[in-house]
């Protein structure tokens, strides 16, 4: 979805200036004298994405009519912790592509890499200090979120037997987390009261599981072209998502495991390529796919009911549609289904 429909949901016609004005920040934010960290880290926050993080601020801001310089900081703050956790997961993950560009590991290394992602994260620190101590508490809350939704991920890498409980608690501190930040740090730098930040923060936590689990799923249904980085890279990363724990379950789940060691043995047992297309082929054919579809309409529905108490103002009714609108869109232009 681009900016100029998301602002027309949102009510919100101006939302690519207000957004012009969080990209200049990350452009100021991350100026420095050491080239070397300050240059990939503007790279990869202009490499482009969808922007949903700070758009999500400047939304749950924009539903108590304000956007000043304190909502800019928030939604760049946001935005900051998003491109240093991606370029974390990238080094965790070995990717060398990300939104079609290398990746800085790829480019300059891993050593590199952790510390460019450190900076990154520590310049939102810094932005959401500029708002206030209590976005700055928000802020440091949801790294800590990050740091133990990637770690359930990374101990539960090969593991065919990984439980669905531990999938989500991972995905929920990984993604939901922020996206719950998001929409609390857009209430708080407008001055909001805690029931419309314990609202929001709702709406994007669940709104966030939606989004992580469709994720997942244009992983094994979409294509390279369209996402930017190969198809199947879960699988080949030993990353089962929710669609690859219910096909293992499902009748060719024997198959599936089988296939699935043998791509985690790598060139040892040959190429995996043959071996991983099988097992993309595998999990489309089963319910795994359509049993996550479901859990996303489950978290939209969650993520439309926390908003009952904001009211029924322009804002809002736009957040309410959000979920289904984001999911139809993802389905329609993005899956190979």
């Amino acid at each position: 979805m681009d900016v100029l429909t998301l602002g027309e949901l949102l009510d919100l016609g101006d939302l690519p200036d207000r957004l012009g004005r969080v990209e200049s920040r990350l452009a100021e934010v991350l100026q420095s004298d050491v080239g070397a960290i300050s240059d990939p880290s503007l790279r990869v926050t202009q490499a482009g994405g969808k922007r949903l993080r700070p758009i999500l601020a400047l939304a749950a801001a924009a539903s108590f009519d304000r956007f000043d310089d304190r909502v800019v900081a928030g939604a760049t703050a946001v935005e900051l912790v998003h491109v240093g956790s991606l370029v974390h997961d990238d080094v965790f993950d070995r990717a060398l592509r990300r939104r079609g560009v290398p990746t800085v590991n790829a480019v300059e290394g891993e050593s590199r890499a952790v510390m460019v992602g450190d900076y990154l994260l520590a310049r939102a620190g810094e932005e959401a200090a500029r708002v206030s101590a209590e976005v700055a508490a928000t802020l440091a809350w949801t790294i800590t979120q990050l740091c133990l939704g990637q770690h359930l991920e990374t101990v539960d890498v090969g593991d065919l037997d990984r439980s669905v409980e531990r999938y989500t608690r991972s995905i929920r501190g990984k993604t939901a987390s922020l996206l719950a930040a998001s929409c609390r740090i857009g209430v708080q730098s407008a001055d909001g009261d805690e029931a419309a930040s314990e609202a929001m923060a709702r709406y994007g936590d669940a709104f966030g599981m939606a989004f992580q689990i469709l994720d997942d799923v244009l992983d094994l249904t979409s294509t390279e072209e369209a996402m930017g980085k190969p198809v199947g890279n879960d699988l080949r990363s030993g990353v089962y998502t929710l669609p690859v724990l219910v096909a293992l379950d499902g009748p060719d789940g024997e198959e599936l495991r089988a296939l699935l060691d043998d791509v985690a043995l790598g060139d040892r047992n040959g190429s995996v390529e043959p071996r991983l297309g099988r097992a993309v082929e595998l999990v489309r054919a089963s319910e795994g796919v359509d049993a996550a579809l479901a859990e996303v309409d489950r978290h939209c529905a969650v993520a439309v009911g926390a908003l009952d108490a904001l009211g029924d103002g322009p804002v809002a009714t736009g957040l309410r549609d959000l979920p289904e609108r984001y999911r139809q869109w993802v389905l329609a232009t993005v899956a190979n289904r």
